[in-house]
């Protein structure tokens, strides 16, 4: 059979994150629906290349799956998103080698959060709202700490089943745009809300809770007991997943 690669766009603010639930409405449950509809029925399995969490959006998901039928490309992606709801958005669809798996394949995936100063009515569904003073250049010194090959066990929703908890990080840093402080890190892999849990705690530092050190600390305790406050889902982006 055929195995199609396709790059989806996402609000997930209605969804329960990306993996299907029988109960829920979910992003891999959206997809495989609408699959059914162009497969006589029969259900086909997709394959992400993030499992992004309730709320979190996505503009570059990558997605693989097999269908029995061969379709052109883009006559595939036309009648998948005529058959889609508004929040989710097919933007390209390629065949791929048969070996070709969106999650095991990816090398690297870029995320990026969305801090707001102040309110916003118009961005509330795509963004932290952060009332407090606070100080970008320690959430820069924070960010940097985390590049390189670490273990994340104090920063993420510990499962004791999970024996590998390290991620290689390439690029972490914070930039400021007008009203908007923005956290961008890419890493070949992330654990479940890693990234919400380092900018939970990161925000503690910038508003003068804690001390860059303590950061430093708690990254080397990797201690699962640690209680870390976690940023909201809404400002969370899968942007881009690459494959070398």
């Amino acid at each position: 059979m055929p195995n199609y690669k396709i790059i989806v766009e996402y609000d997930g603010t209605d969804f329960f994150g990306w993996q299907f639930q029988a109960a829920h409405r979910t992003v891999q449950g959206e997809l495989e629906k609408a699959i059914r509809k162009l497969n006589k029925g029969k259900l086909v399995r997709v394959h992400g290349a993030g499992r992004t969490d309730s709320g979190v959006h996505a503009r570059r998901q990558v997605v693989n799956f097999e269908i029995e039928k061969l379709w052109k490309a883009g006559k595939l992606q036309n009648a998948l998103n005529g058959n889609l709801a508004d929040d989710v958005f097919v933007h390209f669809c390629e065949i791929v080698p048969d070996d070709f798996h969106s999650r095991y394949n990816a090398t690297r995936r870029t995320y990026r959060y969305y801090c707001h100063k102040g309110k916003s009515v118009i961005d509330r569904r795509y963004v932290w709202h952060v009332p407090w003073d606070i100080s970008v250049h320690k959430l820069r010194l924070c960010a940097r700490t985390i590049v390189g090959d670490h273990d994340f066990t104090t920063f993420i929703k510990f499962n004791q089943d999970q024996e590998n908890r390290r991620c290689i990080v390439y690029q972490s840093e914070w930039i400021k745009r007008g009203d908007f402080v923005i956290f961008t890190v890419e890493a070949n892999r992330f654990l479940q809300h890693l990234i919400r849990y380092l900018v939970g705690i990161m925000m503690e530092v910038a508003k003068g809770n804690l001390t860059v050190n303590d950061f430093n600390t708690l990254l080397e305790a990797q201690d699962p007991r640690t209680k870390i406050y976690k940023a909201p889902a809404c400002g969370l982006f899968l942007e881009e997943v690459r494959y070398e």
